[in-house]
């Protein structure tokens, strides 16, 4: 019986032995499994963030180049956009010269016209202008000599006139004005700033004038290059006549 019960405790022993055994054996294969299954996830993710860790210098590196790139574009892009204001500017140029051009052509096509009209060659027309410009020349000498002329005659007119003596005054140019700049009130007598050179003439009469009111009249009694001497006509006294007052004719 001992026997027996030895027996049936060993083969319990045995049992619970090869049960514990098939137990261990079965976390050892799970854990096997499972430490297979994560040093699998680990090669994997290892591989993955060395992959992602190239992926992200190669990219480093490209950004760097695209950033050096951009730089030089926007340099490129400023030199463009300076070369372009240039080429605005001398476009600008350009056009205004050939509007400038155009209009001096223009110009000269209508006088060519106008010339055609008329009906003479170029060379008949320098023969106008130097036949007109002669003709300029001698008006210009004829009026200067018919100046010269009328001044002698208007000389020998006066001293004709002071010989025979008559009060009648002669003729001035039109327009003459000129001031007092002296007044002698003992002798009636004043110096003015016109002369030979404004037209001023012996025997001469012109009005003393101030702010518009008539202060009397002088007859001039002598002539100087750019000055003369006039005398009060007692009869014209309408007040007393000062330095710097007008005298008109």
């Amino acid at each position: 019986m001992l026997r027996i019960c030895l027996i049936i405790a060993i083969v319990a022993g045995l049992a619970a032995g090869a049960v514990s055994f098939f137990k261990v054996q079965d976390i050892i294969t799970t854990t096997r499994q499972a430490r297979d299954e994560w040093n699998g996830k680990y090669t994997n993710e290892f591989a993955a963030h060395t992959k992602t860790k190239a992926t992200l210098k190669k990219t480093a590196a490209d950004l760097e180049t695209t950033t050096k790139t951009l730089v030089q574009t926007k340099s490129d892009l400023d030199a463009a956009n300076t070369k372009v204001g240039e080429l605005d500017k001398q476009n600008s140029d350009l056009t205004a010269k050939l509007e400038k051009t155009t209009g001096e052509r223009d110009d000269a096509q209508q006088q060519l016209e106008k010339w055609r009209l008329v009906g003479l060659t170029p060379e008949q027309v320098k023969g106008v202008i130097t036949n007109l410009e002669t003709t300029l020349k001698e008006k210009t000498a004829l009026i200067a000599e018919n100046k010269v002329v009328a001044a002698s005659r208007d000389d020998w007119k006066n001293k004709y006139t002071a010989l025979v003596g008559a009060d009648a005054p002669v003729e001035l140019p039109a327009g003459l004005k000129g001031r007092v700049l002296v007044v002698d009130p003992k002798y009636d007598f004043v110096i003015l700033n016109i002369g030979d050179d404004q037209g001023a003439k012996t025997r001469g009469e012109m009005l003393v004038d101030r702010d518009g009111k008539l202060l009397g009249k002088v007859r001039i009694s002598s002539v100087q290059k750019d000055s003369c001497v006039a005398n009060i006509i007692s009869g014209w006294k309408r007040g007393v006549i000062m330095e710097g007052d007008e005298v008109l004719y």
